[in-house]
């Protein structure tokens, strides 16, 4: 499955990707309960699509990760999860997890939020500190509380309920720039 997801072009114009997702979205709407190697299986044509604004390395190997969790029957929570997390683990990308970029008190703070279309919940955290997968945290609040956002210490103290262990999320790279 993976084979088929690189014969996919790497690049498509916004005019194309709008008119494909439309038709995806109508599409989707005649299936009350949308599994995506159910699609790919069924020959009509249609097949899952994974996007990511990550072109680097650590973006594709996101999206190879994501897609495997797909085609082993996980759900699209469970691939956007692991995708997230492969994003917020790589020292080398300065946006998010370890490695993203200080506040101007030079203290990595970094927000996440998580929505389930099938459910439409959501969860969220703003301000966590020295946790390195802030997207598993607010996935964890979406399922797990009756919140929708958790914010600085109060996402920390959540995340240390669940777990998580506080590391230092500041690299060499990111406090030179």
């Amino acid at each position: 499955m993976i084979a088929t997801m690189k014969k996919i072009k790497k690049s498509i114009s916004r005019r194309s990707f709008l008119q494909s997702s439309a038709g995806m979205g109508a599409g989707i709407l005649l299936f009350p309960s949308v599994n995506p190697v159910t699609i790919q299986n069924r020959s009509t044509g249609l097949r899952p699509l994974i996007i990511t604004s990550h072109t680097n390395e650590t973006g594709h190997k996101a999206m190879e990760l994501g897609w495997e969790v797909l085609t082993k029957g996980g759900s699209a929570v469970d691939a956007v999860e692991r995708a997230a997390n492969t994003i917020e683990l790589d020292p080398e990308d300065t946006s998010v997890g370890y490695g993203g970029l200080p506040n101007e008190n030079g203290v990595v703070q970094l927000d996440a939020s998580f929505m389930d279309g099938k459910t439409y919940s959501a969860g969220a955290v703003a301000c966590l500190e020295r946790i390195k997968t802030p997207a598993s945290v607010a996935r964890l609040v979406m399922q797990h509380t009756d919140h929708v956002l958790l914010t600085g210490q109060g996402a920390l103290d959540f995340a240390k309920a669940w777990g998580f262990r506080e590391e230092d999320l500041l690299t060499e790279k990111a406090r030179k720039i």
